[in-house]
């Protein structure tokens, strides 16, 4: 969700200008705000229309979503043109820092429960990539590229035990799409990359998301071979373009930074965190001793990748403070109490649970284990964010 003007509420958690410059910049921000808001309140007129003249809910959503945006610019040019415009009287440095830093939090508790939102609308396993909410997916089609990850490729092995053909090649197929999750992760640790080196973080955590996205692709492998194993498919995921559409930060530091770190709690914490809890008690019901290996394998992974989304989380309150933490603590008011992933019909009693595909109780369990534990470690360090002198070493998670 890129920001049309990059520097609207970065002055309300900044040292202010002179106030001739204060007023003209008001001026400024007023005109660009006024425009924004107009056009929000048409494309939420225009959402109406398009919900209530057509059948499909997608074109009224995405004019929505895009008034929404529209909307909280806007707001944003407003809430700077009034901290501007307060700053420019004689004697009222005090009453506009008060005024900024009520309206400003406010619009980032808002920005953090908007973007946990559209994070969670729908939900698939590990760090996704985004366009406005929607998460995208490579296609699948005939190759071999990325079915060589260690089992036979000369086509159905025995790998589950059923004679059962229709069960068979459903089992592949969800293998395979498991694999597009795991795939378009490498494009998710790859926009992460680009996100943490335009906000100056530190090699290490630039490092991370890189080995990140290297365990990707072998999970993608593993994934797309297993298939392969079971059905004797030769199938791979195709170009993926779609991942060049993905969401960029704002250019506004302050708002890239309240983007990044619910971003990292949302997709990192929570959502790699679901998968490794996940995967981890699959690998010890899974009958099937060559997927248990994958399992086991994926678990370790992904249990690391959540532990550097929590890095990243950390990093961000240390540089962005109390704006990072107001829009963390909206997150946390829109992350959903339960979770609901695509699955087919046969898995959802568990009953493919030896076949390492997990089942509806299994997910919901973890899904509520993780969250509690992601509330109770995000409230820790807004806490200690609030209480110190922020520096990256000293910020605790719990």
């Amino acid at each position: 969700m890129d920001h049309p003007h990059p520097a609207t509420l970065d002055p309300i958690y900044a040292p202010g200008a002179s106030a001739a410059e204060a007023a003209l910049s008001a001026a400024k921000l007023r005109r660009r705000g006024a425009k924004l808001l107009v056009g929000s309140a048409v494309g939420f007129g225009l959402s109406f229309v398009a919900m209530m003249a057509t059948s499909a809910a997608a074109p009224g959503t995405v004019v929505f979503l895009v008034a929404t945006v529209l909307g909280m610019a806007g707001a944003g040019h407003s809430i700077a043109a009034l901290v501007k415009g307060l700053a420019a009287g004689p004697g009222a440095t005090g009453t506009a820092s008060a005024v900024a830093l009520t309206f400003g939090n406010l619009f980032m508790t808002g920005l953090g429960a908007f973007a946990a939102f559209l994070s969670t609308v729908t939900f698939t396993r590990g760090r996704q990539i985004r366009s406005a909410g929607k998460i995208l997916l490579p296609p699948v089609e005939t190759g071999d590229a990325w079915t060589g990850a260690g089992l036979s490729s000369s086509g159905p092995v025995g790998v589950i035990e059923t004679d059962d053909e229709a069960t068979r090649a459903k089992v592949a197929a969800q293998w395979r799409e498991n694999g597009r999750t795991e795939h378009a992760s490498v494009a998710a640790f790859a926009r992460l990359t680009l996100d943490l080196m335009a906000l100056g973080a530190p090699p290490e955590l630039v490092a991370d998301a890189n080995r990140d996205a290297l365990d990707e692709i072998r999970h993608a492998e593993l994934c797309f071979g297993l298939a392969r194993a079971i059905d004797g498919r030769i199938e791979s995921p195709g170009a993926f373009p779609a991942a060049a559409r993905a969401r960029t930060l704002s250019r506004s530091r302050t708002l890239a930074l309240a983007q990044l770190a619910v971003d990292s709690l949302v997709d990192g914490a929570l959502h790699e965190g679901v998968s490794a809890r996940i995967i981890a008690k699959l690998a010890r019901r899974c009958e099937a001793p060559a997927i248990q290996g994958i399992l086991k394998e994926i678990a370790a992974d992904e249990g690391r990748h959540a532990r550097h989304g929590w890095d990243v989380v950390r990093w961000c309150l240390a540089e962005g403070g109390d704006s990072v933490a107001h829009a963390l603590e909206g997150a946390l008011r829109a992350l959903p109490k339960t979770m609901s992933s695509p699955m087919p019909d046969e898995a959802r009693d568990g009953r493919w649970e030896c076949w390492g595909i997990m089942g509806e109780e299994l997910e919901a369990e973890e899904h509520e284990a993780t969250r509690v534990d992601l509330e109770r470690r995000v409230a820790q360090a807004i806490a200690a964010t609030r209480q110190a002198t922020l520096g990256y070493g000293n910020v605790s998670v719990g």
